[in-house]
């Protein structure tokens, strides 16, 4: 129960202060009770990984701590298990009890492997997919998680079908298509489950699909609710609890039509094929959105006054996202890039934190962003609680302005069709893309792997085909931005805003997931297919192994039945790898790696 004073000690201030406290418990209250009782019971347990990244917060961190910055050197292999899929494997493992679950890319197989018994295949289940060959994902074969919750373990495949196994057997509990195929509509993401919603959402913005998130019954797969990025306000779930901090997004009545030229916002994109976070004492979800569609923004905007960028602002693609996870219901939204025409996704995670900055406790959101600033917000209401600032080389903004919350945008970076960009705008396509990031509570700081890359952008023109790419822009000059470095493995404390450390890398952009331990550890891979042990408080390399393979998927960490602490990661690489000819330069990355998938699984002697 939570301790409080009387009301009638302090006069009003007291009494005040007694109906926050008040309502800030039945908030918890109620937050809590709409959690997953058996998934926040998990979460507390270090010993399993229920989830992609972890838990609700989306911290990919472990508080396990038995393999340390002192004796990670002496890490081994423990065992390994052949995938058997020539492609790149994104999902991470999760671990529920002594079992062990992976989820490979179409075609989409489940393995329940035992953990007593160094990976023996308990079972697998491969769903029918007659029409997998409509399943075009952007860029590659992607099915980025797998949950756990009620003794069921919960898929949604490329091609659209949400899935519910029986934990122990693999027998199907149901099965509910979710997606259209004829539009190439697909699911990539991890589902988050709430209470006895399972929230998912659907991915194709560069094939001018709408975006949604859907949440449907633990029990039996139906529907609960479903609300789209774009479109008339019961579209999008806006109602009374919507609630935007910003001028700039009360100010439309329906700012899902009214942002948007024409209809524009039917083929608008802003799909949900990243990680959702989810906060249990506000009962908010929290997720991003995929590019607008098309890129071109000619296509979104009225030609007689574009560029106009405070009436077409597109909203809410390349945004970021709060709902009730219960309702669905809109509360808040941000954009964090209006009129997005350089495909910045947010498909990352939104760690949801509590910090104090400036004295003052903050329930915060922290996201290091694909459009390359660095944002925290307030979670509850979207206020942006310090100044953003760019994590690598950015030129298409100068900065946001923190009256408005919109960025200050460089003009020669806005694109228009047949016109090249005076200049190659950085960052190009992702300073940070979707890739798993991490948070560490034990050392505050937030990790993800920074890319440095500037292009061209040069808007085209093509009518819409149901299917088709709808991207509309091509690039030249592409190439590394300032600094003559590719990729940087970055930590930064979201409290001070400052850069604790940076691994740069001139060979490759090593853009990769990492996870995080309480062991002082951070793990990840490189583009030379090296996985690596890296001290959390300096950067420092401390251990690397060689895996002759490339990494997708987020590393993860369980205790064994023997009760030692072990972690687990997937190599993968597609077919694309070129072949190594005589001329290939000594430090491609291709020398080492080959295609293929393999789990490996390390610990201590």
């Amino acid at each position: 129960m939570m301790e409080t004073s009387s009301p009638r000690r302090g006069g009003r201030s007291a009494l005040a202060a007694f109906l926050k406290a008040l309502a800030l418990a039945a908030v918890v209250a109620l937050g809590t009770a709409s959690a997953n009782p058996e998934l926040l019971r998990m979460q507390r347990d270090a010993s399993q990984w229920p989830m992609a990244n972890g838990n609700y917060q989306g911290w990919n961190f472990s508080r396990l701590d038995q393999i340390t910055s002192y004796n990670v050197k002496n890490l081994q292999v423990k065992w390994t298990l052949q995938l058997g899929v020539t492609d790149s494997l994104e999902a991470p493992p999760i671990v529920v009890g002594n079992t062990m679950y992976i989820l490979t890319p179409k075609p989409n197989t489940v393995y329940a492997l035992d953990l007593a018994r160094e990976g023996y295949i308990l079972w697998s289940y491969r769903p029918e997919q007659p029409n997998l060959d409509q399943a075009k994902a952007c860029c590659g074969a992607q099915s980025r998680g797998l949950s756990y919750a009620d003794g069921k373990i919960i898929i949604n495949t490329l091609d659209g079908q949400l899935i519910a196994l029986d934990a122990a057997t693999g027998a199907v509990v149901w099965n509910t298509q979710v997606t259209d195929l004829s539009i190439t509509e697909t699911t990539t993401n991890a589902p988050l489950i709430v209470g006895a919603n399972i929230i998912i959402g659907n991915e194709g913005g560069e094939r001018g699909v709408r975006g949604w998130v859907a949440a449907y019954d633990l029990q039996s797969g139906t529907q609960v609710w479903k609300y789209y990025s774009t479109g008339p306000n019961e579209d999008m779930g806006i109602g009374e609890r919507w609630a935007p901090f910003y001028e700039a997004d009360k100010r439309w009545t329906q700012p899902g039509v009214d942002t948007w030229y024409g209809d524009s916002w039917k083929l608008g994109g802003g799909t949900a094929w990243g990680y959702f976070t989810y906060d249990p004492e506000s009962n908010l979800f929290y997720y991003g959105t995929s590019n607008c569609a098309p890129w071109n923004p000619d296509y979104r905007r009225d030609p007689a006054t574009a560029p106009d960028l405070e009436t077409y602002s597109s909203k809410y693609c390349a945004s970021t996202i709060a709902r009730d996870a219960t309702t669905g219901e809109m509360v808040w939204a941000y954009s964090n890039t209006p009129q997005d025409q350089w495909d910045f996704d947010e498909p990352g995670q939104n760690f949801v934190a509590d910090l104090t900055i400036d004295g003052k406790l903050v329930k915060a959101l922290i996201k290091p962003a694909r459009n390359g600033f660095f944002y925290v917000f307030d979670r509850l209401t979207g206020e942006l609680v310090r100044e953003p600032f760019a994590y690598t080389n950015v030129n298409w903004a100068t900065g946001v302005d923190m009256e408005t919350g919109v960025p200050i945008y460089n003009e020669d970076a806005l694109t228009f069709t047949d016109i090249p960009t005076p200049i190659s705008v950085c960052p190009f396509i992702a300073g940070n893309n979707w890739y798993n990031d991490a948070y560490s509570p034990s050392t505050g700081l937030v990790y993800f792997q920074a890319e440095n890359r500037c292009a061209t952008f040069t808007g085209t023109e093509a009518e819409y085909t149901p299917g088709e790419s709808y991207i509309l822009m091509s690039f030249t000059d592409i190439g590394n931005g300032p600094g003559g470095w590719t990729g940087e493995l970055q930590a930064w404390d979201p409290v001070t805003g400052q850069k604790a450390w940076g691994l740069k890398s001139t060979v490759s952009q090593d853009a990769k997931p990492v996870f995080a331990t309480a062991g002082g550890l951070v793990f990840g891979g490189t583009d030379t297919g090296e996985f690596r042990a890296v001290d959390a408080a300096s950067g420092r390399v401390l251990w690397t192994f060689r895996t002759g393979s490339n990494f997708r998927g987020s590393p993860m960490s369980f205790t064994g039945p023997d009760g030692r602490q072990y972690i687990a990661v997937v190599t993968s690489q597609a077919p694309t790898d070129p072949q190594i000819g005589a001329d290939t330069a000594a430090d491609n990355a291709g020398r080492y790696r080959r295609t293929g998938s393999t789990l490996y699984v390390f610990g201590l002697p």
